[in-house]
């Protein structure tokens, strides 16, 4: 799909980036206990700048991942991880009574009753954050999904007829359970990772780490780490210099690589099954995320020499691409990858 010398070159220049977010993805994985899965979708929006939700029922840790990632890179209190004072974050519990006011600042009465123009009171609003954390995001009305929509898609936010251009370099969301009717579809197919969460299995052991992480991560105190705090900026400028190697025609995907053969048998197997629809935008994304997921694996594994995407790349489709979970169909979809020659 993309030319392994390439792949290398890119691994070899943003090395320490990468390095740094599998140093927070260790840090995570100590402190929450059966979430490999959530932690990688995490790392790879972090790194991507694309949209994740995070999928399963309440008390399974959706909202504490987050907040400790935020906590790691400085814009939270590590010991105070509802405080929300920096402006960087913004989180919010999403209900149909939510206003839009509440997410993108209510209008300042004193001004219209000064100058009878309508401005927004801009403290804490979600316009100004860099990471965006939205709680049961499905369950907002209809004016706010559909200004998430272009939020989500071009990164703007139509405010009565101006285009107000976000900043935001990670989206997260979280929800029970996906959605179940067609007006949410096309704000359900702007989060282009997905990740399935559920408790713990009730077996001695994993009970066993479950409380012992989780009484420490509860109860205890944290301390935040000054070398992460620039992680955002940084990956900033490595999806700055994908784009930059893109428009020299150095980083340009192989229409005719042999993987597509595997893809497509995939994505064919995906839709009959009805796990994933599989959009024309999520395809595209899918290569994007391949890509990141390829640079991240030969970093954290110290691999040398041209890198291939392979069967890992696309084993990210069943564990983070999916518009609904079947154990059963996933378990067969995995075989079918492990059987393909690459």
């Amino acid at each position: 799909m993309f030319n392994p010398q390439i792949i290398q070159k890119i691994a070899h220049t943003h090395k320490k980036k990468f390095q740094k977010l599998y140093e927070i993805e260790k840090i995570l994985n100590a402190r929450l206990v059966g979430m490999e899965d959530a932690i990688r979708a995490l790392i790879l929006s972090v790194a991507s700048g694309e949209a994740l939700v995070f999928i399963g029922p309440p008390g399974t840790a959706k909202s504490r991942l987050i907040r400790d990632f935020c906590s790691i890179i400085g814009l939270i209190d590590p010991n105070n991880r509802m405080s929300q004072t920096n402006d960087d974050y913004f989180e919010y519990l999403l209900t149909p009574f939510t206003e839009p006011g509440e997410l993108f600042g209510f209008y300042d009465i004193s001004e219209l009753n000064r100058s009878y123009k309508l401005k927004r009171l801009d403290k804490g609003v979600l316009q100004k954050a860099k990471v965006i954390y939205l709680d049961e995001v499905f369950n907002a009305s209809s004016a706010i999904l559909n200004s998430l929509l272009s939020i989500l898609n071009e990164g703007i936010f139509h405010d009565r007829g101006e285009r107000v251009q976000l900043d935001w370099k990670c989206l997260f969301a979280a929800t029970n359970q996906p959605p179940e009717t067609t007006e949410l579809e096309a704000v359900f197919d702007r989060f282009i990772l997905r990740c399935y969460i559920d408790n713990v299995p009730a077996h001695p052991g994993d009970l066993g780490n479950l409380i012992h992480a989780g009484w420490n991560e509860t109860y205890g105190h944290h301390s935040g780490a000054k070398e992460f705090s620039s992680i955002l900026r940084e990956l900033d400028q490595f999806r700055n210099n994908l784009g930059e190697m893109t428009d020299n025609k150095e980083l340009v995907p192989d229409q005719n690589a042999p993987v597509f053969a595997n893809l497509a048998q995939f994505v064919s197997q995906l839709r009959d099954r009805g796990l994933s629809q599989m959009s024309n935008r999520r395809l595209v994304k899918l290569s994007y995320i391949m890509l990141i997921n390829r640079v991240y694996r030969a970093i954290i594994n110290n691999e040398e020499g041209e890198l291939k995407i392979d069967k890992e790349e696309l084993m990210l489709i069943p564990r983070f691409f999916l518009d609904r979970q079947d154990e059963e169909s996933v378990r067969k979809l995995e075989r079918l990858v492990r059987n393909m020659s690459f």
